[in-house]
C-alpha cells in the first residue's frame, strides 16, 4: 500500500499540497522518502516517537522476529511522521 501512495500522491495533490503520512519505523522510513522524491516531491520525516506494541504487533511476534524486523525482548515500535510536498 504505500509503495502505491509514494506512486500516486504526486498526481492526487494540488500545487503546494502536502501528504501526510504516518507507518511504523520498521516500513524502512528512507525508503518512502526516496520512493515519494522519485515520485517528484519533496519528502522528509518530520516527527518520530515511541509507542508500546499494540495487539497487532504482539500477535505477528513470532514472524517479526523470523523477519529480522523485531528483536526477541521488544515492546516498541517507532512511528514516524514523513511530510511530502509538491516542489
Amino acid at each position: 500500500m504505500i509503495d502505491r501512495i509514494c506512486a500516486t500522491a504526486s498526481a492526487l495533490l494540488r500545487p503546494s499540497g502536502a501528504l501526510l503520512m504516518v507507518h511504523s519505523g520498521m516500513c524502512g522510513a528512507q525508503e518512502t522518502v526516496d520512493r515519494l522524491a522519485a515520485a517528484g516531491l519533496s519528502a522528509q520525516v518530520t516527527t518520530k516517537t515511541s509507542v508500546p506494541w499494540g495487539p497487532v504487533l504482539r500477535s505477528r511476534r513470532i514472524w517479526l522476529e523470523r523477519q529480522g524486523l523485531a528483536g526477541e525482548a521488544e515492546e516498541w515500535e517507532e512511528l514516524v511522521v514523513i511530510r511530502a510536498q509538491h516542489l
